[in-house]
């Protein structure tokens, strides 16, 4: 499905993951399909966070130089989907979080994430399958407990859909 043919001026987005410990990643195919997709973000998968950092791929290239010329060059490579380091306030009896705590401290658990952003009218999501790590608690005194992780996406795991 194409994505929407306007700018979201200003659109708030919400994280989803995958429910159960055990999780069957989306297909690539599955990642760009909005029935699948939709499935998993709904209130219940709804990961409690401060703001969603950037997300979509990184930009990558390959630098090389011609051996006795002063020419050098950067082609695209492929790009890969960007990390995403998220903080969230720490709630110790929040079934999303202890999963992605679980998954954090495992190192190979494989979870399908989806990032909703809506402007009120339509909705776009960015799939991804990913693994979580660095899950960390800052308790610091006299401010509320946050937890802090990275999700990392795996390869060209992701998909765009919408419901525009």
């Amino acid at each position: 499905m194409p994505l929407p043919t306007k700018i979201l001026p200003g659109f708030s987005a919400t994280l989803y993951a995958q429910p159960t410990t055990t999780p069957t990643v989306l297909t690539l195919a599955q990642l760009s399909t909005l029935a699948n997709v939709s499935a998993i973000a709904i209130s219940g998968n709804a990961v409690n966070i401060e703001a969603i950092p950037a997300f979509g791929q990184d930009d990558a290239v390959a630098s090389f130089t011609v051996a006795g010329s002063r020419q050098s060059d950067k082609i695209p490579a492929q790009s890969a989907p960007t990390s995403l380091t998220i903080t969230a306030p720490w709630n110790p009896s929040d079934a999303t979080l202890l999963l992605i705590r679980g998954d954090a401290y495992s190192g190979t658990v494989e979870r399908t994430y989806v990032i909703a952003a809506t402007d009120g009218v339509g909705t776009v999501y960015f799939a991804f399958n990913g693994r979580a790590s660095q899950f960390q608690i800052d308790s610091a005194p006299g401010a509320e407990a946050k937890a802090i992780f990275t999700i990392h996406p795996r390869g060209n795991q992701y998909g765009w859909s919408n419901t525009a």
